[in-house]
């Protein structure tokens, strides 16, 4: 058991650090104070022409790895359905690495006129363009994992916690998806609630990693001494 335990561990630490990692954007306010908090989003602190940029481009990066291996990983070693929330979080990771890296955004519209008018017109670059469709995979892993999670956790304090946790995320995606649509009043505020959703759920998967058995049903992958729930 004292070597289990090591190993059973690591899935779980993996997923604190990526959800700690997605919270990069809360150093926006002291590294790049330009960008509002309520009009501009978050992807545009990793834009390109920002300051700082590769700080918040390599905590994309590195979360996405962090919940990509994770992700695959488990869901490697489940047959029930748990491995539904593990390819999820595999699909978040793989969007999120690329969101940070090679679809990140040009510039940053929300203080760049000239930014916002090419965007407009399309006349940005392909990873550019590519960004908005990276950020939508990533949201929806995100929301196939958790939605799967609660669809199988057993304990009531855990499941409480899962609800709060898809509450915000659903608040925050219907009212990013609405400023999306008219974008006249605070886009970026309704996004970063978003994203405290998903590092919440990015908790919540981080705790199941750690305690499969309490959590979710014990498959066989849960009972093997190898830790690989």
């Amino acid at each position: 058991m004292s070597l289990t335990r090591p190993v059973r561990a690591l899935p779980a630490v993996a997923l604190a650090l990526a959800a700690v990692l997605y919270a990069s954007w809360l150093l926006g306010p002291l590294l790049n104070p330009a960008l509002d908090l309520t009009h501009g989003y978050t992807s545009e602190l990793a834009a390109r022409d920002q300051p700082y940029h590769l700080v918040f481009g390599a905590g994309d990066v590195l979360t996405g790895l962090l919940a990509t291996v994770v992700g695959v990983r488990l869901a490697t070693g489940v047959r029930d359905a748990s491995r539904l929330a593990w390819l999820g979080l595999a699909l978040f990771g793989v969007a999120t690495a690329l969101d940070g890296g090679v679809a990140s955004m040009d510039c940053s519209p929300s203080t760049d006129a000239r930014c916002a008018r090419l965007a407009a017109l399309g006349a940005l670059s392909w990873r550019h363009q590519a960004h908005s469709l990276t950020s939508s995979l990533a949201v929806a892993g995100g929301v196939v994992s958790l939605v799967a999670i609660l669809a199988v956790l057993r304990a009531p304090a855990w499941r409480r916690w899962g609800i709060a946790v898809a509450v915000v995320l659903l608040v925050g995606t219907v009212g990013t998806m609405v400023e999306a649509a008219r974008p006249d009043a605070a886009p970026g505020a309704w996004q970063r609630v978003q994203l405290v959703g998903l590092s919440g759920w990015l908790l919540l998967a981080a705790a199941v990693a750690a305690k499969p058995a309490t959590a979710i049903p014990a498959g066989p992958a849960a009972r093997d001494p190898g830790g690989r729930a």
